[in-house]
């Protein structure tokens, strides 16, 4: 009877247990790109970053948090911008090392696309987003997952003094992310 009592518990427990991914930096980016007035637009990435996704499939539920290092800034323009852009004209990366994303809700569709309500943080302003995301599962245990937002960067304070007009070094920030993500067991 205590075999059964402890299977049945098993079964129970695993069917509505959230599965845990995390991120696979190796094959994973966060890129953006700001547009740039009679000039090369600024593109770019992070290259450290982590990150994880709880998904409960049954009930197309998950959250998911993602924490970029914003020391690991590379840039089109690094030769010559590098330094202002970790200054406090920019990302301040002394007082603010890192951004994040957090998702304060998750709804995930039949169709492999979910849209993460997330609220974005950088340099310690908040916005909240709806960031459509599409993912494909690559077995059992890997997927990847991508999605695309633009937000103002004078919301978040990026570029203040002179830069923080908008006529020269526009305003919209657009970042597209790829997670490649490894299921926990």
């Amino acid at each position: 009877m205590i075999k059964y009592l402890f299977l049945f518990l098993f079964f129970c427990t695993n069917s509505f247990a959230l599965e845990k991914w995390i991120v696979n930096n190796k094959n994973s980016s966060v890129n953006f790109s700001i547009p740039v007035l009679l000039a090369e637009n600024v593109t770019g990435n992070f290259k450290k970053f982590t990150g994880f996704i709880e998904v409960d499939r049954k009930n197309f539920e998950g959250v998911a948090n993602i924490t970029i290092d914003i020391n690991s800034i590379t840039t089109n323009y690094d030769l010559d911008y590098g330094d202002l852009i970790r200054s406090d004209v920019f990302f301040n990366t002394l007082k603010f090392p890192k951004a994040s994303i957090k998702t304060k809700d998750f709804l995930i569709n039949k169709d492999n696309t979910a849209y993460a309500f997330a609220a974005v943080n950088i340099k310690g302003n908040e916005k909240d987003f709806k960031i459509p995301l599409s993912y494909n599962l690559q077995g059992t245990n890997k997927a990847i997952a991508k999605g695309a937002f633009t937000f103002k960067r004078t919301d978040f304070e990026i570029g203040t003094g002179i830069w923080a007009n908008t006529l020269i070094l526009k305003d919209d920030v657009t970042i597209n992310v790829t997670l490649s993500l490894d299921l926990v067991k």
